[in-house]
């Protein structure tokens, strides 16, 4: 890995927990709409089975998400991304896996965590930070 490639995950990291729980009232809400440069989403454990957040950069920009393994229960739960400018039939549904790292092709990208009713909630996390188009991430 480049260190260059490695900076703007560092400064994420080190940055998203305050930027999320300052706007978002914290990571853990079911859904929501997020306009924050980077920030984090992370596992919900309440009774809502269905939680989407709505990820908005300003106009020129683009998303990358990067979702850290996930262990889980495929056919009871998983994550779905949905970039804006794809369509409504083009997304990624994943429940298993290692890291996987998406850039959008516009400024908006939805992630919704579903699950059965009577599933318990795995943990997941997902990262993610704007890039002007253009920039490679």
């Amino acid at each position: 890995m480049k260190l260059g490639s490695a900076i703007p995950w560092a400064l994420l990291l080190s940055t998203a927990t305050l930027v999320s729980t300052a706007q978002n009232k914290g990571s853990h809400d079911c859904g929501g709409f997020l306009k924050n440069y980077s920030g984090w989403i992370s596992y919900y454990k309440g009774l809502t089975t269905n939680c989407v957040w709505t990820i908005e950069m300003k106009p020129g920009h683009k998303i990358i998400l990067q979702i850290l393994p996930l262990n889980l229960t495929c056919g009871k739960e998983y994550l779905e991304v949905r970039d804006q400018r794809a369509g409504p039939d083009n997304f990624l549904k994943v429940c298993g896996g290692t890291t996987f790292v998406y850039q959008s092709s516009s400024n908006v990208v939805t992630v919704k965590y579903s699950r059965d009713s009577h599933h318990p909630a795995s943990s997941f996390n997902v990262y993610f930070y704007g890039i002007a188009q253009g920039a490679k991430s």
